[in-house]
């Protein structure tokens, strides 16, 4: 008989509102290839309360709010836990699961399950009150305080990625809110058996927060590579710098603008959309193209035409895809040193790790002006995709850890 495993994950596709999501489909397709496989998720309107898809059964069940604003995350913390506490305990009665694995961090339980546990740590709920380790919006956080965490949230204009109404960055009943949800979601660690860290990083944050080294296994999330469907016009002839990602501060856009504007016979192309559209209009000389959001039918035929990527990311990501993408693509990357980035663009050898805007303009030089160092490093990052980031590979891992 194959392990039974039920997979509990707040938003299930077609519910997307980031890459947990997606990673969430991607693993239980690959699991349900060998394993019984079922999924318990959210209620959405005008989803099937019950429905099977690829051999998962999928269970809409719970109750959350619209991850996407303030007013819904407040219903997500009121209605979610008492629901997910009523529906494991009824759908375990009847399917009698072998392993219960809590996919991102906001599925999991403020209560004990009677059964073996595993939990996939893919963001900093359970480590910031403001759930992106970013201190100030200036360094990264090293510890969160009361009053510590206090004074950030009143100096930030983020709430984790959402951009956070001026109003309540003044309200201290919002900010003994936030405090007491993160010191809930730590607390909730304690509920877990195992854990996958997605990164290095956030490994070392479960360390940090008393979770034996012995209970952590490091596994990125699964990535899907599509063959390019559709081909993507680009005029322009020098040296191609590619950068995705919303045009907000947390994503550093500016520094990479500000590095690229003393970069010599390259072209930069940015993909993505958000507030800062128009400051980094203004800040960016002719050789920068805004393409604004592109369809994904469309991003692999803009990886293969780039000759470098660059992660200029300020806040500590856990691991972004971007980067995994990048080296499925054979690309050279430049990455900011913070999260998961080194776990992805090792210093040297597929691409460099920098730490200014200084050091991110000499780099973009250096490669731009040389092909052989180019494609050295893209052949780099073809061989860390294969050892770190292989599909087959890591689902190897997670299902020696149900075995266990």
């Amino acid at each position: 008989m194959p392990i039974k495993v039920l997979l509990v994950t707040e938003y299930f596709p077609p519910i997307v509102y980031g890459g947990g999501e997606i990673s969430a489909y991607l693993l239980a397709k690959n699991l349900s290839k060998t394993l019984d496989i079922s999924v318990l998720t959210s209620k959405s309107e005008g989803l099937r309360y019950f429905e099977e898809k690829d051999k998962i059964k999928i269970y809409r069940r719970l109750k959350s709010g619209d991850a996407k604003s303030i007013l819904g995350n407040f219903k997500r913390k009121r209605n979610f836990q008492k629901s997910l506490k009523k529906e494991i305990t009824e759908l375990d009665k009847k399917q009698n699961f072998d392993v219960i694995h809590f996919l991102n961090t906001t599925s999991i339980p403020n209560f004990k399950v009677n059964k073996r546990t595993i939990a996939t740590i893919n963001n900093y709920t359970s480590f910031c009150p403001k759930s992106n380790m970013f201190y100030k919006e200036k360094e990264v956080c090293k510890g969160a305080g009361f009053f510590k965490c206090c004074f950030c949230i009143f100096s930030s204009e983020y709430i984790g990625k959402l951009k956070m109404p001026f109003y309540l960055r003044f309200n201290k009943l919002f900010w003994a809110f936030a405090y007491s949800s993160y010191i809930n979601s730590n607390r909730n660690l304690k509920n877990i058996d195992k854990f996958v860290a997605v990164s290095g990083y956030v490994k070392e944050l479960l360390l940090s927060n008393k979770i034996k080294n012995e209970n952590i296994k490091v596994i990125p999330n699964l990535l899907e590579i599509k063959k390019p469907k559709r081909e993507f016009q680009i005029k322009e002839k020098n040296i191609l710098i590619s950068s995705f990602g919303v045009l907000e501060k947390i994503k550093g856009i500016d520094l990479l603008i500000k590095a690229f504007n003393k970069t010599k016979d390259a072209n930069l192309l940015i993909f993505g959309d958000g507030s800062q559209k128009s400051y980094l209009e203004k800040i960016a000389n002719k050789n920068v193209k805004f393409y604004g959001n592109v369809d994904y039918s469309y991003i692999p035929s803009i990886y293969k035409k780039s000759d470098i990527i660059v992660l200029p990311s300020l806040w500590p990501e856990p691991l972004s895809r971007i980067l995994i993408e990048a080296a499925y693509y054979g690309k050279p990357i430049i990455a900011t040193s913070v999260g998961g980035n080194n776990d992805a663009v090792i210093n040297r050898r597929n691409g460099f790790i920098v730490n200014s805007e200084e050091e991110m303009a000499e780099k973009l030089q250096i490669l731009v002006s040389d092909k052989s160092l180019r494609n050295k490093m893209g052949k780099e990052s073809r061989k860390i995709f294969k050892e770190k980031f292989d599909n087959k590979k890591n689902i190897k891992k997670i299902i020696q850890l149900y075995k266990k």
